[in-house]
């Protein structure tokens, strides 16, 4: 990989483990959308394959970070500034999400970048996942990190097949890369 400032990469949301286990085990499709794109490192990578991209965050600067750093980069990603998929236009055949797993209550937006998931760390993720299915494509793909925190059998009770991908112990947990499908009717 290859990044012209990684200093811009260091903010809103660093570079941590997660990020790059979720970017080592994601195959970025045509058409791509990074829900929380936080840093946009996978949203820029995706860009860099090929895909035609679109990244998506509730906070507006980390987009506006994005911006200016695909442009220095010659990227074309499309920003959307939106409440998860509040603003959200069109089918995607990727779609990659890295969100707040964490328990805890977010008091500010930067918060949001490892908290925020209420008690168990997953009410965003199960917000998300109420609605992914209508943006996905028929054979379309969503990638998203969970954490040992989470209550994984109830997220699992969603209507996808769910394939664990990859994880990684960390000192007080350990994070999952899930590759979900739409379940066959």
């Amino acid at each position: 990989m290859y990044y012209r400032d990684i200093t811009f990469l260091m903010a809103p949301y660093p570079i941590s483990e997660d990020t790059l286990l979720l970017l080592d085990s994601i195959k970025c499709g045509k058409r791509v959308l990074e829900m929380g794109t936080g840093n946009g490192l996978i949203a820029m990578e995706c860009a860099r394959r090929g895909s035609a991209v679109t990244a998506v965050d509730i906070d507006l600067e980390a987009l506006k970070k994005l911006d200016k750093e695909a442009k220095k980069q010659g990227l074309s990603i499309t920003t959307v500034h939106s409440d998860l998929f509040e603003k959200v236009t069109g089918v995607f055949d990727t779609i990659i999400f890295n969100p707040p797993y964490l328990p805890g209550d977010a008091e500010e937006i930067e918060d949001l970048q490892w908290a925020g998931g209420g008690e168990y760390g997953d009410e965003i993720i199960m917000r998300f996942l109420e609605n992914a299915h209508r943006f996905l494509s028929e054979n379309g793909e969503i990638y998203i990190v969970l954490s040992s925190f989470n209550r994984i059998d109830l997220i699992k009770s969603m209507p996808y097949d769910f394939e664990k991908i990859s994880e990684l112990k960390l000192s007080f947990h350990t994070i999952f890369v899930y590759k979900l499908k739409k379940c066959e009717a």
